[in-house]
């Protein structure tokens, strides 16, 4: 084992413990952490890619991603259902962001990083804030626990799998480290996961064997392309961790890194779905 491995338990379990406590006090907690995140997230990405020399118009991202934030609050979708809230904030961003290039030079490769760290992080985070709240607060708890449950067990089994049974190589230009063993343990140890805490709440969870199977199979793929993207990023920047801001884990990337796909694919599915 890693001989940090003490340091990132406990870490990890302070970090959880912190984030159930946020999830639980509910949105008058969930969107200034969210503005925080947003904020030390930015500026993560925006270092990591002034090592390729590229610029990332951080004021006009936090900007964006405020207004994103407040048009993800679930009272502006109940009250006005037959606005697509979050995609009028996306072409606000989209006008504001070409307007500023228009005035500052037209600096091209900033539009773009801006917009993909956009789409990256605000855009994905924000879908905490209407999870929180689908199909009611009760509930919202409850199925927003579900990819964090996934996600958290998916880096376990993947850690533990691929070090212990690590063989073949899942994608190595981009993560070296990561094996198909690796991604089979986690997408065992995240189904045994959601089954086990599953049945400790039948009452709110009623899934099957089957539909266990498939949530956890799609949330856990969906984590580790999440962490695969990260690495990529990563990996064109140059850079090992996306910053300090856990000690033994690397940045506030590297540990939300699997989260940014999975929270998008619950509400996807729990909309698809109810």
């Amino acid at each position: 084992m890693r001989d940090d491995l003490p340091l990132r338990v406990v870490s990890a379990l302070v970090g959880a413990s912190l984030l159930l406590l946020v999830l639980w006090a509910g949105l008058p907690l969930i969107l200034p952490t969210l503005l925080l995140l947003l904020w030390i997230g930015g500026l993560e990405l925006k270092e990591m890619l002034a090592k390729r020399g590229i610029a990332l118009h951080f004021p006009g991202l936090f900007l964006g991603g405020v207004v994103l934030y407040l048009f993800s609050l679930p009272p502006l979708h109940w009250h006005f259902p037959q606005v697509p809230w979050r995609e009028v904030a996306l072409g606000l961003f989209l006008l504001g962001s070409f307007s500023f290039e228009l005035l500052q030079g037209a600096n091209l490769p900033r539009l773009a990083f801006t917009l993909l760290a956009f789409l990256y992080l605000p855009w994905n985070l924000g879908y905490v804030l209407l999870l929180r709240e689908t199909p009611d607060p009760h509930l919202g708890l409850w199925i927003l626990s579900l990819p964090i449950v996934a996600s958290f067990a998916t880096d376990i089994g993947a850690y533990f799998a691929g070090r212990f049974f690590g063989r073949n190589k899942l994608a190595p230009s981009i993560s070296p480290g990561k094996t198909v063993e690796g991604s089979l343990g986690g997408i065992l140890v995240s189904f045994l996961a959601m089954v086990a805490y599953t049945s400790l709440v039948r009452e709110v969870f009623p899934f099957g064997i089957l539909e266990l199977l498939f949530f956890s199979l799609l949330l856990s793929l969906a984590a580790q392309l999440g962490d695969l993207a990260e690495s990529m990023l990563k990996r064109y920047c140059g850079v090992k961790d996306s910053g300090r801001f856990l000690p033994g884990h690397g940045g506030l990337l590297d540990r939300i890194d699997s989260l940014l796909f999975t929270f998008p694919l619950t509400y996807y599915l729990v909309v698809l779905f109810t």
